[in-house]
């Protein structure tokens, strides 16, 4: 081994390339992450009125970042904020509702057969789990239980699929989604479907058959979809 002298080893370490900074996450990052991942997996309501003090306190921040945050949210069409500086959910219409669907069908169709073909053993084994986690908060009525790990099963399907742009599209229409989600886990018949519609895509994943996995992905949504439909139409009767 050649020996580097005093000199020598002091140019080599100067010859390092230049790098930017590494960043911190700054807090306003961290509430945003948040707030997205409770608007996704269902934690809040549509229509459901938020203070920004309320928030501060639950995720133990200051207000600044907090309003940060929400700029962020309304400006992706997550949440409202009017002229009086009220905040709430946003609430889907039938007309958006079928709007997303639509999308939802065409880009996370497409995640899942590609995902059938990528799949592994270990990435069946984290799918498998949040099927069983899915189910086990079914069969105890635990409501945040099923929201998050039904986020968790599609999530890391998509993940699998690798392509991260549409990853990113999908998880814009699950923050319209997600609140919506709120509302269904209490009809015991909608989530008895919807469990069907999961056991067919853990079971196409697994054997890697994609056409069944895009198929079964639809089947989901779609299940979904009537569901709120319904619960919307009589909202509007109401």
């Amino acid at each position: 081994m050649v020996m580097l002298d005093k000199p020598k080893r002091r140019a080599a370490q100067s010859s390092v390339p230049a790098f930017d900074p590494v960043e911190r996450v700054t807090v306003t990052e961290q509430v945003y992450r948040r707030l997205k991942d409770g608007l996704m997996t269902g934690r809040f309501a549509p229509g459901q009125k938020v203070a920004i003090r309320g928030l501060a306190d639950a995720l133990g921040a200051s207000p600044m970042p907090i309003r940060e945050a929400l700029h962020r949210l309304q400006a992706e069409g997550a949440i409202e904020i009017t002229q009086t500086g009220r905040i709430r959910i946003v609430s889907l219409t039938l007309e958006q509702l079928r709007d997303v669907r639509d999308a939802r069908m065409a880009l996370e169709g497409m995640l899942g057969e590609r995902a059938a073909a990528r799949v592994t053993s270990d990435d069946m084994a984290e799918i498998v789990a949040a099927y069983e986690a899915m189910e086990t908060s079914v069969g105890s009525g635990d409501r945040e239980g099923y929201l998050a790990s039904n986020f968790a099963f599609h999530r890391r399907i998509y993940f699998v699929a690798d392509c991260r742009i549409t990853q990113r599209v999908v998880e814009s229409l699950w923050l319209l989604m997600g609140p919506c989600f709120f509302l269904l886990t209490p009809d015991g018949s909608h989530l008895a479907r919807s469990m069907e519609a999961h056991r067919a895509i853990r079971d196409a994943l697994a054997a890697g058959d994609g056409p069944a996995a895009r198929a079964a992905v639809c089947d989901d949504i779609m299940q979904a979809a009537a569901s709120l439909s319904l619960l919307l139409a009589k909202t509007k009767e109401g």
